[in-house]
C-alpha cells in the first residue's frame, strides 16, 4: 500500500523527495546554504512577475515600486520548497498558497512565516500535488509561479494542464527552468553540480529539461498563450542574475490564459 507521501509525489522523482528532504534545514540560510541560487533569484522572478502583469494591464506601470503592488492579487506559487518566493510575493501584499509535494521543505516553510507576523495571514501552505488541488480551485488563481520546477517533473502535461485549469482566464503562469540544450547539460549539471557545487549533485536530470517552445505547445491546448520569454544567467560567484534575449540555457516566461 502507497504512503501518503508516495502518492501526493507521483509526478516528481523520488530521488528527488530524497534529495531536497536534508536540505530543508539550512533552506533559509541566505548565506552559505544550498538554496542560495533561490534566494539570489528572488528579485529577478519577482521583476517577471511585474512586467508580466504590467504587460497584460493587470497591474498599471506606475505601481511597480509600490510595496502593495500584488495587493487583491491572489498567487499560487507551484512547487513551493520552503517558502523563499512565497515569502517575497506576500512582503507585496499577494494572497499566496505555496503548494508543494514536500512535507520536510514545507514543515521549514511553515516554521519560517510563523516569525514573519506581517505576512503570516497573506500565506497558506498545502501538501498536495497540484492535479489534486485543481479539483476543488478551478479558475481561482490570478496568478501561477512555477520556478525551478519543471525540469524534476515526470509528467509535465499533467502538472501544466492542471496548473492552467486553476488559472482565471485572463490570468497569468510564469516559470523558470532549464532549456533542454548541451549548453543547458553543460552548464547546469557538469559545471552547476560538479565542478562548481553550486547545486547539490544529482539535483537535476537532463533527460527532465524541457525547452520553451514544448512548454509553449502544452500550454496552448489549455488555451494559454506565450507572452514573455527571456533567457536568464546566473554568476555564482557575484551571486547576481543577469537577463538577456538568448533563453539557450536557463529562461523565464510567461503564458496568459484566454478570457
Amino acid at each position: 500500500m502507497k504512503t501518503d507521501q508516495e502518492f501526493l509525489a507521483k509526478n516528481v522523482k523520488p530521488s528527488d523527495i530524497k534529495l531536497f528532504t536534508p536540505l530543508a534545514k539550512e533552506w533559509w540560510d541566505a548565506k552559505n546554504g544550498k538554496a542560495v541560487p533561490l534566494h539570489d533569484m528572488n528579485k529577478t522572478r519577482i521583476d517577471l512577475v511585474c512586467d508580466g502583469l504590467i504587460s497584460t494591464g493587470v497591474i498599471k506601470a506606475s505601481q511597480r515600486n509600490q510595496p502593495n503592488v500584488f495587493q487583491g492579487l491572489k498567487i499560487l506559487d507551484l512547487g513551493c520548497g520552503g517558502g523563499i518566493l512565497v515569502e517575497a510575493l506576500a512582503k507585496l501584499k499577494a494572497e499566496v498558497t505555496g503548494l508543494d509535494p514536500n512535507e520536510a521543505l514545507l514543515d521549514v516553510a511553515k516554521e519560517h512565516i510563523e516569525t514573519q507576523e506581517d505576512i503570516r495571514g497573506n500565506v497558506r501552505y498545502i501538501l498536495d500535488t497540484i492535479e489534486e488541488h485543481c479539483k476543488t480551485h478551478e479558475n481561482y488563481y490570478d496568478v501561477i509561479t512555477c520556478s525551478e520546477v519543471l525540469e524534476h517533473v515526470i509528467d509535465k502535461k499533467s502538472l501544466l494542464d492542471a496548473a492552467c485549469k486553476t488559472l482565471k482566464p485572463g490570468g497569468s503562469i510564469f516559470f523558470t527552468t532549464f532549456n533542454k540544450t548541451f549548453f543547458s547539460w553543460f552548464m547546469g549539471i557538469i559545471v552547476g553540480e560538479y565542478l562548481l557545487r553550486v547545486i547539490p549533485i544529482g539535483c537535476h536530470s537532463y533527460n527532465l529539461f524541457i525547452s520553451p517552445e514544448d512548454v509553449a505547445k502544452i500550454l496552448e491546448k489549455s488555451n494559454c498563450k506565450t507572452n514573455i520569454l527571456r533567457g536568464i544567467y546566473y554568476n555564482c560567484i557575484t551571486r547576481n542574475f543577469w537577463v538577456y534575449k538568448w533563453s539557450g540555457y536557463h529562461y523565464a516566461m510567461q503564458s496568459v490564459k484566454a478570457k
